[in-house]
């Protein structure tokens, strides 16, 4: 009989881990509420930390034209600022192996025969003719506030159009959501190196441009970064992305880096619609996914210099271990099609009561997704939930990844109605 029983046992252990397939445990942590505090402000800006968490999560808001917001981002963030940058280009030096053959070969000729610094200067050259002039206008600030020569700026906004990440995104609206009070709730986990230094000063960059120059916005990154990977505008729009693996069509490095034309979704669009519009019309270079979220809905784009292709969540493709549900859109850290049974089986689980708690707990910790960083946009209460990746301990070398750490919540109405610096 207890041999029997332990057959019986084993059996329906092994068969639910071959369902589920899930390596990791619930985030138990509980949310970190308290407000940002004050540390210091500059003409154009403001610096603020939520120092209940170690590194402390900085949010700094910026006002004005794109060369002043540039500015007081460098100001207020130059010792900051200065003591990353260096540890980013001995980090790169060390990671781009990895990534040399999804490279162009004219790429990697150049990294082979000059170096990582000359591949970025030679991105940067490639896209200057098809970058904004505001963000040619925001780097400038950011060399003059911060101290950096502009040629370095650039080098480090050229970086992810050279180093991919793999990411999870998940929109849930609708019948997705109708246990809860959600609208819309979105994620963004973002899984790339977490070995590096950019988790030393993570940033919710709050933008304040001026009337007439879109609209209030943010964006999750790092000191001295102003491109979108992460970020959430006031009308409001959502935005994420994940690299593109199984895309076999032509790229390209001509054209507008994929970090603008998701900022200028955030700073200029009011609706999924314009943001498709956005995209369509870019002169696209690498191959990714973008998710948009408007707060009713959410749509996967499969974005590349060749192709656009919008799913929502009657038309994705339909495949084994990802059935279509309706309000409801997901896309695994994993090769797509991904065959990957962990984020489906957490979907049947908790669909109907999608949330920014199951999110945190139950989705990214239990997939093992978002180790650089991830957010939550709650639309319906307009906050976002965010987490990053501890610093690399010392002695161990280990990293806590984002998806084990405390989440901050922050409301959006609050930070999206500070007041300016008092005038001098």
């Amino acid at each position: 009989m207890k041999v029997a029983f332990f057959i019986l046992f084993l059996s329906l252990f092994l068969f639910v881990r071959s369902q589920i397939d899930c390596g990791g445990k619930a985030n138990s942590n509980p949310f970190i509420t308290t407000p940002p505090k004050f540390v210091r402000e500059v003409t154009n800006g403001k610096l603020y930390q939520v120092d209940s968490i170690e590194p402390p999560l900085l949010v700094a808001h910026l006002w004005g034209t794109p060369y002043e917001m540039g500015k007081a981002h460098g100001e207020l963030l130059k010792k900051e600022i200065n003591e990353l940058i260096p540890e980013v280009y001995d980090w790169i030096y060390e990671q781009i192996d990895p990534y040399l053959a999804d490279l162009p070969e004219f790429l990697r000729k150049i990294i082979e025969e000059e170096g990582i610094a000359a591949a970025l200067d030679a991105t940067y050259y490639m896209t200057e003719p098809y970058t904004p002039k505001h963000f040619i206008e925001e780097m400038q600030g950011l060399a003059e506030g911060s101290g950096l020569s502009y040629l370095q700026v650039q080098q480090v906004h050229m970086i992810p159009e050279l180093i991919k990440a793999a990411c999870t995104m998940v929109g849930a609206w609708g019948k997705a959501v109708e246990n809860t009070t959600q609208t819309l709730v979105q994620l963004r986990a973002l899984d790339w190196s977490t070995s590096g230094p950019f988790q030393q000063y993570p940033t919710v960059f709050v933008f304040h441009p001026n009337e007439g120059d879109g609209h209030d916005f943010s964006i999750l990154a790092w000191t001295g970064f102003v491109g979108a990977m992460t970020g959430f505008s006031s009308t409001p729009i959502g935005v994420c992305e994940k690299v593109w693996d199984s895309y076999k069509g032509s790229s390209t490095r001509i054209g507008e880096p994929w970090t603008w034309v998701l900022r200028d979704i955030l700073q200029y669009d009011t609706t999924i619609s314009s943001a498709l519009s956005r995209i369509i019309n870019a002169d696209r270079t690498c191959s990714i996914f973008v998710g948009l979220g408007d707060g009713e809905e959410f749509r996967a784009v499969e974005y590349s210099y060749e192709e656009v292709n919008v799913f929502n969540d009657m038309n994705y493709p339909l495949y084994d271990n990802h059935p279509r549900y309706e309000g409801l859109v997901y896309i695994d850290k994993h090769d797509q099609p991904s065959q990957h049974k962990c984020l489906p089986s957490l979907v049947k689980k908790y669909y109907g009561s999608f949330d920014p708690a199951v999110y945190i707990r139950d989705i990214v910790a239990s997939v093992q997704t978002g180790d650089m960083h991830a957010a939550v946009y709650d639309f319906s209460q307009n906050t976002i939930y965010v987490s990053n990746a501890s610093p690399v301990n010392a002695t161990t070398k280990e990293v806590i990844p984002a998806y084990d750490r405390p989440f901050v919540k922050l409301d959006m109405t609050a930070l999206f109605s500070e007041h300016p610096p008092s005038k001098n």
